[in-house]
């Protein structure tokens, strides 16, 4: 009797439904709403090239400086004394921080030839102090070409050698350089 009764008391699990097969729609495609149409041809402008900023002379003295990750291209041509850094007046492209102005003009100062050149300057890379390092190397460079007996008075002023600091790479394990992550004891 007691087997009869543990039958009795068991319950059955509901039955699970079966799963029908999907089968795809073969008469009818899903339909796609294209707002815009797409174009026959593609047009392809031909690229514009650079337009120099500085006029068109035969006479023409260049030189390259370096300070950091900075880098200028300079080009003096005779004139009254006008500087442009990438196409602005230097005096704006410094804005207006005296010691960069300075550090421009210090080659030219120098070399007592401040009113005699015009400078076109395309400078790129760094930061803009560095940039105006490297301007000033650049006009000091030009003016060796203009005039050899100029390098006295520039290697006087420092003008001739790059500074060849540059920023430490960072070491794995570290912060930064040198600098290492802080220390906890517990």
């Amino acid at each position: 009797m007691t087997a009869e009764k543990k039958k009795s008391t068991k319950k059955k699990a509901p039955a699970k439904p079966k799963k029908k097969a999907l089968k795809p729609k073969a008469d009818k495609a899903p339909e796609i709403a294209i707002r815009k149409p797409a174009p026959a041809a593609v047009e392809f402008v031909a690229r514009q090239p650079k337009k120099k900023f500085m006029p068109a002379s035969d006479v023409k003295y260049s030189g390259t400086g370096r300070r950091k990750e900075a880098a200028a291209k300079v080009w003096l041509l005779p004139g009254e004394g006008k500087i442009f850094v990438n196409e602005r007046d230097f005096k704006q492209y410094f804005c207006g921080r005296k010691l960069l102005e300075y550090q421009v003009l210090k080659p030219l100062v120098a070399t007592n030839t401040l009113n005699s050149y015009n400078v076109y300057v395309e400078a790129f890379g760094g930061g803009v102090p560095a940039q105006a390092v490297a301007v000033s190397m650049g006009i000091a460079r030009a003016l060796l070409s203009v005039n050899p007996d100029f390098r006295k008075a520039l290697k006087k002023q420092g003008l001739l050698s790059r500074d060849s600091r540059m920023k430490e790479r960072k070491k794995y394990g570290r912060k930064r350089a040198r600098k290492r992550f802080q220390y906890t004891k517990r």
